[in-house]
C-alpha cells in the first residue's frame, strides 16, 4: 500500500493541498477537509479506491507562526509544572498547619480555599 505525502500551505483564504507523487494540487476550505480533498484528488488521478489510501500530511506554516506555536507550547508546559508545584506546596502547607492544630476552616481561610478543599489537601 502506497502512502501519499501531502503538503498543506495557507493561501489567501484556503488551504493548498499538494500531492507531489501525482504532481497535482487542490484546495480545502479548512483543515478538516484536507484528507477528503487529497484522497479524492488521488482517486481521480490514479483510480485507487479512496478507502485504501493512506496519507502523510504535513501542514507548513510560516516560521514566525511556528516560533509562536513552539513558545506557546513551552509556556503551557511551564504553567503546568508551576501548577503542579503550587499544588504540592499547598498540600504541604495544609498538612503542616493541620499538624500544628489549626482547624480546617482556618486553613481554608489562610490558603484562600474552601473548607472542603482544605480537608482534601490535609488528607491527600
Amino acid at each position: 500500500m502506497h502512502i501519499y505525502k501531502v503538503n498543506v500551505t495557507r493561501d489567501e483564504d484556503a488551504w493548498m493541498v499538494e500531492v507531489p507523487a501525482i504532481h497535482r494540487v487542490t484546495q480545502a476550505l479548512n483543515l478538516k477537509e484536507v484528507d477528503t480533498m487529497a484522497k479524492d484528488l488521488i482517486n481521480i488521478m490514479t483510480e485507487e479506491p479512496v478507502d485504501t489510501l493512506q496519507l502523510d500530511v504535513h501542514v507548513q506554516l510560516p516560521e514566525t507562526v511556528e516560533a509562536h506555536m513552539a513558545e506557546s507550547k513551552r509556556q503551557r508546559e511551564l504553567a503546568d509544572e508551576s501548577s503542579r508545584k503550587a499544588a504540592a506546596e499547598s498540600r504541604l502547607a495544609a498538612k503542616t498547619l493541620h499538624g500544628m492544630g489549626v482547624t480546617l476552616r482556618d486553613i481554608g481561610t489562610m490558603l484562600g480555599i474552601s473548607y472542603q478543599r482544605a480537608h482534601q489537601l490535609v488528607n491527600a
